[in-house]
């Protein structure tokens, strides 16, 4: 980081006290200076790290009133601590690290590089491979962690034969994780987006009103209005088969082919190693089997017959966290069992060491989710996402309300880093005021704005998320695929955005008013489809 970078740094920072020089009523707009803090340093000084230790410790700073030594304290015993002794949270983290120890073996056995022969074949095109990557992403779409991780840290040494750049890689997994797993009706999002929707009927005071009411029924009326996870599926794949793409990715591309094309020069062509696929196959296959096995047994699915309800109420009810942790671990087992069959002379030093030195290569990018989690405990605390909530105000005409809980959800969802919780934080909240604003029974049968408000709340979530540098699964994302996350975010951010003022202007803009989303929908592939064929260019040949 250069001087410039290091005086704006300490700039910024030290803006944090001119807050206090104005009386504290309710959270007000300094709720959104740590979020600001973190996100705009990061983009400044390309330092993940440091932009977010600061934007936890310039929201701390504010909540002690200025006391920067208790502010301090607090950062390791009140955010940091508390983070790391939350479930879900640790076992990411634990998930995270075998997910590198796991990978590694594959890697040193030679099945993954076995797994890229196989699949590329003589061609090794970036269509293939990009096609490869989009593919699994589909078929992992259980959970969007798991999605991020697996797929990139499976994908990546063919992506790398196939000379795609580190950041398209990233994109790629990325924008078939979330957004594919908020589509879903069977995965883990499923019963958690049904009980958003259940609170905020609940907020209407009156059970005679929504007792009725299935949220499982709005969820799937809501399905055509989920606009952005649509069209920036959609340019995913266009910019894949059309082999175009504009921005930071541009360049991105092109200097990914020039230094392939240095180490070809050199290399000779390797043979196929067709029979070590089955090295990477088995335990891939035990982990995918274990994951969707795992949440059904776990969720209680064994003890009610086997239907589509049945199942998607199983997998809502398990402990994902658990059970990815759990087929993780059967996964490592099957990987040393089957090194063990078939040994390879790479992995020196015995199966168990390759397995830590793999834990050991993700500390660092494990430790961005930590201060991650640190900054989003004291977003919670200074109250953020309430602030943004309550400037939406309750004057708005009916129309507009899709449009502008999209942008609401966005902003709430980037500056939190979190889907799950803007849902949780939005949807209780904007229920009513769209049931206001239809009518009650035109509401409850499905007219009015209620259900593309309800879209909008889930899509908006997703894409606030999808662009975060502080996400989850934006890290995940760019450590899975070895890259670095603030060049992941400037480089997928062209296109989230595309798809976004697009979701914005053909879809919630005009739903709210009643056109039919098919038409809509129609429209915004449409102009997808224009821009990355005409604003794209060819990074490689």
């Amino acid at each position: 980081m250069n001087r410039n970078r290091v005086i704006v740094a300490w700039a910024v920072f030290l803006a944090t006290f001119l807050w206090l020089l104005f009386p504290v009523e309710g959270p007000g707009p300094r709720a959104l200076w740590p979020s600001a803090v973190a996100v705009g340093l990061a983009f400044v000084t390309r330092d993940i790290y440091l932009s977010l230790f600061l934007g936890a410790f310039s929201g701390a700073i504010l909540l002690r009133h200025g006391n920067v030594a208790g502010a301090f304290l607090d950062l390791p015993a009140r955010y940091l601590l508390p983070a790391l002794q939350n479930p879900w949270n640790l076992s990411v983290l634990v998930f995270t690290l075998m997910m590198g120890g796991f990978v590694e073996l594959l890697n040193r056995q030679g099945g993954m590089a076995a797994l890229a022969d196989g699949f590329l074949g003589r061609s090794r095109t970036r269509r293939r491979a990009g096609l490869g990557v989009f593919t699994l992403g589909w078929v992992m779409f259980i959970d969007g962690l798991a999605n991020a991780m697996l797929v990139g840290r499976t994908m990546r040494p063919i992506a790398d034969r196939a000379r795609l750049s580190r950041e398209k890689l990233a994109f790629i997994v990325d924008s078939t994780s979330s957004p594919i797993a908020g589509l879903a009706l069977i995965s883990t999002w499923v019963a958690y987006e049904m009980s958003v929707i259940r609170e905020g009927f609940e907020n209407l005071g009156d059970p005679a009103r929504w007792g009725g009411v299935a949220p499982f029924q709005m969820l799937v009326e809501s399905l055509p209005y989920r606009f952005y996870n649509y069209l920036v599926l959609w340019i995913v794949f266009l910019t894949i088969w059309l082999g175009r793409d504009y921005g930071p990715m541009l360049k991105a591309e092109r200097r990914a082919a020039a230094l392939h094309e240095a180490k070809e020069s050199a290399e000779e062509p390797g043979e196929s190693r067709w029979g070590r696929v089955f090295v990477a196959l088995l335990p891939l296959m035990v982990l995918i089997f274990v994951v969707f096995g795992g949440l059904y047994v776990q969720g209680g699915g064994l003890e009610a017959p086997l239907t589509l309800a049945n199942m998607i109420a199983a997998f809502g009810r398990a402990d994902a966290a658990l059970v990815f942790v759990c087929a993780t671990a059967f996964a490592v087992v099957a990987a040393m069992l089957v090194g063990a069959v078939f040994p390879n002379g790479r992995s020196e030093g015995g199966m168990v060491r390759t397995f830590f030195e793999g834990m050991n290569r993700m500390f660092l990018p494990a430790l961005i989710l930590v201060f991650a989690w640190m900054l989003n405990g004291i977003i919670q605390e200074i109250g953020t996402a309430p602030y943004l909530v309550s400037l939406l105000g309750d004057r708005l005409p009916a129309g507009w309300l899709p449009a502008t809980v999209f942008l609401l959800a966005a902003v709430v969802s980037f500056s939190a880093g979190t889907s799950w919780g803007t849902m949780a934080i939005v949807m209780p909240l904007v229920i009513p005021l769209a049931v206001a604003l239809s009518g009650v029974e035109t509401a409850i049968a499905g007219g009015g704005v209620l259900v593309p408000t309800i879209g909008a709340v889930l899509a908006g979530a997703v894409f606030g998320d999808h662009c975060s540098p502080i996400s989850d699964t934006t890290i995940v994302s760019a450590v899975s695929s070895d890259c670095d996350t603030m060049a992941h975010v400037r480089t997928q951010m062209p296109y989230a955005m595309t798809a976004a003022v697009l979701a914005l202007a053909v879809g919630y803009g005009p739903a709210g008013w009643g056109v039919h989303p098919a038409w809509l929908l129609g429209a915004g592939l449409a102009a997808c489809w224009a821009m990355v064929r005409f604003a794209g260019q060819r990074g490689q040949s």
